[in-house]
């Protein structure tokens, strides 16, 4: 009896350390089954299950995800030379608190590739938690097949920041490549409330056609806070700040944008898509050195700006230059497009029929016009003719009245 305990003894602390060992080098888990590696986990895992890391990751290789894959980052990481996921006809979902990140930085944290069939929806997607930070040469890197990327959707809530590569070129937060240029079914990007991007570079490149719907997120970069070529931006109470040098008048350039220094820096470049649709309802937009709002030609003669609107926000630069530089082309095809904000210099140029600006701590302030304001305002100069034009009218009114009461009165005393 004593020789079989002893043995079943013996038996049970040779194998304590077998399972220490197993679990020390377990990376990943299911429910309560645990993977050796990511890679195998997402291979086991079925749509709807939550992997969850249980140590650091570091990849060889890029991981593709080509199904419904959701992943608990768990205080964890997951790192790669270059690359870390490739999402390519499934969902990516990043929930937790962790890192995803290039190692020798090239391309991002995640590329996204949509579909050549302009009928799939959905096909790539990409969502970001909260507490989920990217972090490579860009954060997201949307890319094409064969000029074609049909059906792509990021939902990015958590962080990014966009370093310089290997080669030392700077970042870009989200990039989307030029040569995308369908505008069916075409990538849409939703950055979230609570987001921020900052970037070596660009906070944001917007080459190939999509649609960016930017809420109340931060977005910072050195060469621009916003690079767009071609699309739709739609700006909804986002803090937008570029921080680097004026480097403007910038050249065009047909493998990315060159520097400006400008917080919205706007390329009309007939090489791309173009069909630039600028809204902005709400917002803080600065710039350190530079214009706030910078469009020029960089290929062609046309400004590509479709249709441009502002009915809010605060736009300031901090080195006193114009929160405006147009080309002719943009004025002359929208010359009032202002219905609201706040700026460090006069927008009375782009007004629209019938707003007006207030002078108040060093800003213009776009109000609706009031006949007390045409009167009143002086520190407004925009209404100069037309204050001279209705006081001329009042004067001949007056006139005219005091004429007809001369004649009546004569006409009294002849009698």
């Amino acid at each position: 009896m004593i020789k079989k305990f002893l043995c079943y003894l013996l038996i049970f602390l040779g194998i304590i350390p077998v399972f220490v060992n197993a679990s020390e080098n377990y990376e990943a888990k299911v429910d309560d089954n645990y993977y050796m590696s990511l890679e195998e986990a997402i291979a086991n895992a079925t749509s709807g299950d939550t992997i969850v890391l249980t140590s650091n990751e570091i990849l060889e290789e890029t991981l593709l995800i080509n199904k419904i894959v959701n992943i608990d980052l768990n205080g964890k990481s997951i790192s790669a030379p270059s690359k870390v996921f490739q999402v390519e006809g499934g969902t990516l979902n990043l929930i937790g608190e962790g890192t995803i990140k290039e190692t020798e930085p090239n391309y991002g944290a995640i590329m996204v590739i949509g579909s050549t069939d302009p009928s799939n929806s959905s096909y790539s997607v990409v969502n970001v938690g909260k507490n989920v930070k990217l972090e490579g040469w860009s954060g997201i890197f949307i890319t094409h097949n064969n000029k074609k990327s049909y059906g792509v959707e990021i939902n990015l809530s958590g962080k990014i920041n966009a370093i310089d590569d290997t080669s030392g070129g700077s970042g870009a937060g989200v990039y989307v490549n030029g040569t995308i240029q369908d505008q069916n079914n075409h990538p849409v990007v939703n950055i979230l409330d609570g987001a921020k991007i900052t970037s070596s570079g660009n906070g944001l490149y917007i080459a190939g056609y999509s649609t960016f719907n930017i809420g109340k997120a931060y977005i910072s970069g050195k060469e621009s806070a916003i690079g767009i070529k071609s699309g739709t931006l739609n700006i909804n109470g986002a803090t937008i700040i570029c921080t680097g040098e004026d480097t403007t008048p910038t050249e065009g350039y047909n493998n990315g944008i060159k520097s400006s220094g400008t917080a919205i820096q706007i390329e009309s470049n007939n090489g791309y898509a173009g069909d630039i649709k600028l809204n902005i309802n709400s917002g803080t937009i600065t710039s350190k050195h530079s214009n706030v709002i910078y469009e020029y030609i960089g290929k062609g003669s046309d400004s590509q700006v479709e249709s441009i609107s502002i009915s809010g926000g605060n736009f300031r630069s901090e080195d006193n230059k114009e929160v405006f530089s147009l080309s002719n082309s943009l004025k002359e095809k929208h010359p009032k497009f202002i219905s609201g904000g706040k700026y460090s210099s006069n927008p009375n140029q782009y007004l629209k029929a019938d707003y007006t600006t207030t002078l108040d701590n060093d800003l213009y302030t776009v109000v609706k016009s009031t006949m007390k304001e045409i009167f009143f305002n002086n520190k407004d100069s925009n209404n100069n003719t037309l204050k001279i034009i209705i006081t001329l009218v009042i004067v001949a009114t007056l006139g005219i009245i005091i004429y007809l009461n001369r004649t009546k009165l004569s006409n009294l005393l002849s009698k």
